[in-house]
């Protein structure tokens, strides 16, 4: 017995099975406090009713520098069901002896009928989910289908866990078992996702993505532009099965490299019917102004600011004919309590002729210099292309 509490049964009537219980009663004592009496009280209940309890039990041992041992027992303890806690009546009992009571009851056949009233609203739910399921079908409305698969799939779960509940308290009829046509519906959608079909057109204004299935043009259907691990864009395809892109959205990271353009859907079901995902490299015009770059700030990041332009397209030399490009950099930094992280958040303005911009970046390295350096490379290059590469023309 654990020397922090005692938990006793005082009363539970004795019946022929489960199925026949009316009225469970439980009660507990602990020393420490009345809310683990009354998780202790739940917790004998839980274990009446045959639900997953799991228990912990530790001694911690410590000896003093005169050599006296002593030992704390320790106890944790978790009840991995909800039906008790939403069924189970817990009544504090009166203070006895330094010890703090509770007694948690519960009527069995009240709680049978709410579980059974529970699963009787599921049941009606899946089914018009599967009529509303096999609508988006007929429509080729892979999105919709994807999102209603997921609620049905969810429904199921929920309608399984209420019959695990029912099962402490009564015998599960077999009209009760779950039927669902999960299986039939996720194999039809699959294979219409293996029929998809995308092709990429890069024209000087956009890029232009087509989707088609064993139908035809495919209308509403989602699709993602991601560019290092990052979603950049999102559009939908029209009726003709296209979905436009415009440059500015495929260069918001990088004035030149690759995009890569994929099904905007449940990556569970991506991942079952493969759909293929498609790269698009792209390139913009080399910048015509060069600059003599004249960096105020740390070393270090006024580095990662020259190596960031050129990677940006803009040229950056050290011949004195060449315009100015002024930079001012400045960096607040924090290290973190173990002192093996750095966080700088940088202010960078640029000036070069009538041209000029500020920005604002945050980044992370094992010391000062390395957060600068990456919170600079974050400044968004395809604007500094954009703002300083035809900006002496």
């Amino acid at each position: 017995m654990n020397k922090l509490f005692t938990a006793s049964l005082l009363s539970l009537a004795v019946f022929a099975s489960y199925a026949n219980a009316e009225i469970l009663t439980y009660t507990a004592t602990s020393k420490k406090s009345q809310k683990e009496a009354d998780m202790l009280a739940l917790e004998g209940l839980a274990k009446q009713l045959r639900t997953k309890v799991s228990s912990e039990f530790a001694t911690e041992v410590k000896e003093d520098a005169k050599g006296n041992v002593t030992s704390t027992a320790k106890s944790t303890k978790n009840t991995s069901t909800n039906m008790v806690l939403k069924g189970a009546k817990v009544t504090p009992g009166p203070k006895s002896g330094g010890k703090f009571q509770s007694t948690a009851t519960m009527d069995t056949e009240q709680m049978a009928s709410k579980i059974l009233v529970d699963i009787e609203s599921i049941r009606k739910e899946m089914h018009a989910k599967d009529s509303i399921i096999r609508l988006d079908m007929v429509d080729g409305d892979y999105r919709k289908m994807g999102v209603d698969m997921l609620a049905l799939e969810k429904l199921a779960d929920r309608y399984n866990e209420n019959l695990e509940d029912l099962s402490c308290v009564q015998k599960i009829p077999d009209n009760l078992r779950l039927e669902s046509t999960i299986g039939e519906l996720t194999e039809y959608l699959i294979s219409g996702m293996e029929s998809l079909k995308m092709e990429t057109d890069l024209t000087s204004e956009a890029l232009i993505v087509t989707v088609t299935d064993f139908n035809g043009p495919v209308v509403g259907f989602p699709l993602a532009l991601t560019q290092d691990s990052r979603d950049i864009a999102h559009e939908k395809t029209n009726e003709e099965g296209e979905a436009v892109f415009s440059l500015a959205q495929v260069k918001k990271l990088h004035p030149s490299g690759d995009v890569t353009v994929h099904a905007d859907l449940s990556f569970k079901y991506v991942r079952k019917s493969a759909v293929i995902s498609k790269s698009v490299h792209y390139t913009s015009d080399v910048a015509a102004c060069a600059y003599t770059l004249e960096c105020v700030g740390p070393t270090e990041a006024c580095g990662a600011l020259r190596g960031h332009l050129i990677a940006s397209g803009i040229s950056i030399s050290d011949k004195a004919n060449l315009p100015k490009m002024k930079a001012t950099i400045t960096s607040a930094d924090k290290i973190n309590s173990s002192k093996t992280l750095c966080t700088s958040r940088i202010t960078l303005a640029i000036e070069a002729g009538k041209q000029s911009i500020s920005e604002q970046a945050q980044g992370v390295g094992r010391d000062e210099g390395i957060a600068q350096a990456t919170a600079v490379k974050k400044v968004n290059a395809t604007r500094l292309h954009d703002t300083f590469g035809k900006a002496c023309k």
